[in-house]
């Protein structure tokens, strides 16, 4: 089966620079523990998932539709460090240097573009699994059939998987029931306040019998105990707001081209040139032992399609 790998930018980006030494610089003094972060778990990703296809989705600047319906939409959030601000730009040099296509839409979130992608390839590419590498466990809702998500936990050498199963056992819930959970039980995160009173065990619970926000107020009266009943009464508005604000989107519009997205096809000299701008040294090796893979990998090919003429 062929792969495909959706890389979540903006939250792999964050986690790097958090993660990475603030000390790592260019050999111009700009700071890069996060490009450098991000470059390493990219070619994590390509020494140990060896994708078929491979792509990035960004947030853009500027309101999503969510903060048209909720005007609170991650209005706690602290403003972004200027030094990592910086860095941004120099992550798309790297990963344009690798011919990796980077995915934005104004209005969307890079979640939603996640969504959406993957929507369309469990329905037109059978043939294709698809990961998403992200940090946020907000694309925990997107796991389904050849769909899953990965989370690094150190660079790519140490990751967490989820599938169906291991999304229930973190999270209490079902993929699908993800949206509901943080509409009953919010998200601190995202400032999606949820219903107030209703803690996430509570929306486990509710959850698990009436499978829905929808299906809770359809059996309305079957909740139990009368406070949190009354509790779901007096706040429905809140708690269909916050599932919507929770929820991804699985089609836009957008026009996603699978072939576009295959692995391998870039320009080594221009790649060179950006890893010795950055200093990436040890990062250099590691793709140029990949690029030798690959060349041998189409040798071997080509051997095998020429045997056939014969």
């Amino acid at each position: 089966m062929k792969k495909l790998i959706l890389i979540d930018g903006n939250a792999l980006v964050h986690r790097c620079y958090h993660a990475v030494p603030p000390t790592l610089r260019a050999p111009d003094g700009t700071q890069t523990n996060a490009v450098y972060g991000f470059t390493s778990i990219v070619l994590g990703i390509l020494e140990a998932e060896k994708p078929d296809y491979l792509v990035t989705a960004w947030d853009m600047k500027g309101p999503t539709f969510r903060d048209e319906i909720f005007t609170e939409y991650k209005a706690t959030r602290v403003k972004t460090d200027d030094a990592l601000i910086v860095q941004f730009p120099l992550v798309r040099q790297v990963l344009d240097s690798l011919s990796i296509p980077a995915y934005e839409k104004e209005g969307l979130e890079a979640d939603d573009f996640l969504g959406i992608v993957s929507e369309e390839v469990e329905q037109k590419h059978p043939e294709v699994q698809t990961i998403i590498v992200t940090g946020d466990k907000d694309a925990f809702q997107l796991v389904r059939g050849q769909t899953t998500v990965v989370t690094p936990v150190s660079g790519y050498t140490k990751v967490v998987r989820y599938d169906r199963e291991a999304v229930k056992a973190k999270m209490g819930v079902w993929p699908e029931q993800v949206p509901d959970f943080k509409g009953l039980s919010g998200d601190h995160s995202d400032n999606i306040p949820g219903v107030p009173g209703i803690g996430e065990k509570t929306a486990c619970k509710l959850l698990e019998q009436f499978g829905s926000v929808e299906g809770i107020y359809e059996r309305i009266e079957e909740v139990e105990p009368v406070r949190i009943r009354e509790l779901m009464r007096a706040h429905e508005a809140e708690a269909r707001l916050c599932k919507k604000v929770a929820t991804i989107l699985r089609e836009d519009g957008i026009v996603f081209d699978l072939a576009a997205c295959k692995v391998h096809d870039f320009d080594l000299e221009k790649a060179r040139a950006t890893f010795e701008k950055m200093g990436f040294r040890t990062l250099w090796r590691r793709l140029e032992g990949l690029n030798k893979g690959w060349d041998y990998s189409r040798e071997l090919e080509l051997r095998e399609a020429q045997g056939k003429l014969f």
